[in-house]
């Protein structure tokens, strides 16, 4: 079968900017490397950059990657791409709104709302572009494109499952790789910060990975940890952000951040829960409705 024009199309699109996300990282890095240190930078803010370009640096050559296998009509080029248009859509979910919701701080310039508005917009766009992926790829026409893999695509595995999988796979990573900044976080009404966190983070990263690798083999007892971690999150959320006292608690956890010098916000609309508690929705049914997946044997990790 001939290779689509949107395939095609996708490839290059995604090909282009992965290649401007690893040129800016290595322009960033030469940067810092060859400019004379002018103003000290505190431990915590150099850690955050290079963990940083290292996030950007992989983001980057996930897509040049899954951007070659598109070209090359690999089945898991159209895995890989779902999997980061899952993300990308996730991301415009919660984010675009959240920033939209986020009151400006006293000390804010005359054109806060312009460039908030702006982020929001380039968050949505990036939120549409994931949902578009995500149904191009999903579509009967495309799977068929990609003759002769499609057909025992993932061993049997659900797309559904190989995205939450591969979601949470590379989430925990990520969790890990991040987890020596010591960012807070939140366990019901209480803050964790410090090495406690970081402790917290790398834990936590590696339950994610294990958890999405058993997605992966279709393990059923990964499935249930998936649904006890996630409805895990639900509750959390809701305990931390819904009951009272919210404003002062945010305030509090905003405060512990050892890289950011930004005012903590005055107040926190509940219904900013309702983007992340729809991206924690989505996973969690398709968990517990996909559940004759995991009664038959383990399927292969990768498509």
């Amino acid at each position: 079968m001939k290779k689509p024009a949107g395939v095609t199309a996708s490839a290059i699109f995604a090909l282009l900017g992965s290649l401007l996300m690893l040129g800016l990282c290595v322009v960033v890095c030469l940067v810092m490397v060859l400019s004379p240190a002018r103003t000290p930078m505190p431990p915590e803010a150099k850690l955050g950059m290079g963990l940083g370009l290292g996030t950007f640096g992989f983001l980057g050559a996930w897509g040049t990657t899954t951007a070659i296998g598109l070209l090359r009509m690999q089945n898991w080029g159209r895995i890989s791409i779902l999997v980061f248009a899952a993300l990308l859509a996730l991301t415009g979910v919660v984010a675009a709104p959240a920033i939209l919701l986020i009151p400006a701080p006293p000390t804010a310039p005359a054109n806060f709302d312009s460039v908030r508005a702006g982020i929001a917009i380039f968050y949505g766009v990036l939120g549409a572009l994931g949902g578009v992926w995500l149904y191009y790829f999903s579509r009967r026409g495309t799977r068929e494109a990609f003759a002769g893999v499609v057909n025992r695509e993932s061993g049997g595995r659900p797309l559904s499952i190989s995205i939450i999988g591969w979601w949470l796979l590379i989430s925990g990573v990520i969790c890990v790789l991040l987890s020596p900044l010591r960012m807070p976080v939140t366990v019901f009404l209480w803050i964790v910060s410090g090495w406690t966190a970081a402790a917290w983070y790398f834990v936590l990263g590696a339950f994610y990975t294990y958890i999405g690798y058993g997605l992966l083999r279709l393990n059923a007892m990964a499935r249930l940890l998936a649904i006890s971690l996630l409805s895990f999150g639900v509750v959390n959320g809701l305990v931390f952000y819904a009951l009272p006292g919210r404003d002062a608690r945010l305030a509090t956890f905003m405060s512990k951040f050892l890289f950011t010098h930004l005012a903590p916000p005055t107040h926190f609309p509940v219904f900013m829960l309702i983007p992340t508690l729809v991206g924690v929705a989505l996973p969690l049914w398709f968990l517990i409705t996909r559940k004759k997946a995991f009664e038959g044997t383990e399927a292969p990790v990768l498509s």
